[in-house]
Parts: C-alpha cells; sequence; structure tokens
C-alpha cells in the first residue's frame, strides 16, 4: 500500500510540473505581438497573462530578442 501511495504521490507530482510548465512554452510561440500573447495566454487558459506578457515582452526588449517599441 505504501508504494502505491509513493506512486500516485510521484505522479501527481509530475503531472502538476507538466501543467505548470506548459503555459510559458505555448506562450512564446507569439514572437514580439504583445496581442498574440494575449490570445495564446488566454486560449492556454493562463490567469494575469496581461502581466505575464507584458513581463515577457519587456524582457525580449532587454535581450534585443524583439526590438524596443
Amino acid at each position: 500500500m505504501t508504494r502505491f501511495l509513493t506512486c500516485v504521490t510521484v505522479l501527481a507530482a509530475m503531472a502538476c510540473f507538466g501543467l505548470y510548465s506548459i503555459l510559458p512554452a505555448r506562450a512564446d510561440a507569439w514572437g514580439c505581438s504583445y496581442e498574440k500573447c494575449l490570445a495564446v495566454c488566454t486560449k492556454a487558459g493562463g490567469q494575469r497573462c496581461s502581466l505575464y506578457c507584458t513581463k515577457k515582452l519587456q524582457e525580449k526588449q532587454a535581450s534585443k530578442a524583439c526590438p524596443a517599441t
């Protein structure tokens, strides 16, 4: 029984980590467009998409991956 509970706990933790990492991977497909970031983030079920997209766009602009507007 202990092994079963350990396996279930590990699988649950892996599933939670997998769900947590999905949003950034999908949202990075938006390039340099704030509007596209919001659309992708919202479609992926993200919360606080405006804050997320603002932060990520600023990071991309700081690293010169996107031109500053």
